[in-house]
């Protein structure tokens, strides 16, 4: 190590300001240059002065100053925290993304009675019973279903005749973070066209969910 080395790394341990840095390098070439000129080797001087870490470390402490953290461990520091950033937003991400089960894999719903409820919805839907189908929202739903917004969406779907009967249905569990439902695609056949619902049931069989097209 010359003396360009020693006073290089010595200066990069010292955690004061830049012109505090600057004097103490000034310093430290005229002490090692003083001493060179009075015939003690450079070996002698930095064994004398103590290793780069040593002198630094008293530099700080004499100026009450805590040492550069290294670059290493900065890194190391912003990549945990990065890695920790990233953790918990693919956890968020996760818990929004709906967990889908085969309905007959289901511990919470039975499919024959998920099938009856639905068909009962779809029959009070035209013609329309308003109240019946009131007395199978749940709270949420109940709120927001109204006989307006129900005829809205009949007349949209315009004349459709008496009801046929159910040509397909299909039914799924689903779990987005921790609330539980189920939720069934019929089509439903009329004297005039098809009609596709989408039905959605809590665990108490109520209706919390409706959509026609």
């Amino acid at each position: 190590m010359n003396k360009k080395q020693y006073i290089k790394k010595v200066i990069r341990l010292l955690g004061c300001s830049r012109q505090q840095k600057r004097k103490i390098q000034l310093d430290l070439e005229n002490d090692i240059e003083m001493a060179l000129k009075q015939g003690e080797s450079l070996e002698d001087i930095i064994q004398r002065m103590g290793a780069p870490e040593e002198v630094a470390r008293e530099f700080n402490e004499n100026m009450g100053v805590q040492p550069p953290r290294s670059h290493k461990k900065m890194i190391i520091i912003i990549i945990g925290l990065l890695v920790g950033v990233g953790l918990a937003v693919f956890l968020f991400i996760r818990s929004m993304i709906p967990e889908y089960t085969d309905l007959q894999d289901s511990s919470y719903f039975q499919q024959e009675q998920v099938a009856q409820i639905m068909a009962e919805v779809i029959l009070d839907v035209s013609p329309l019973d308003e109240q019946s189908l009131i007395e199978r929202c749940d709270e949420t739903m109940a709120q927001t279903l109204t006989e307006h917004s129900l005829s809205k969406a009949l007349e949209s779907l315009g004349e459709l005749g008496d009801f046929q009967r159910i040509t397909s249905e299909r039914y799924v569990e689903v779990n987005q973070n921790g609330y539980i439902c189920v939720v069934g695609e019929i089509v439903a056949l009329y004297q005039k066209r098809s009609v596709t619902y989408t039905i959605t049931l809590d665990q108490n069989y109520q209706l919390a969910g409706l959509y026609m097209k």
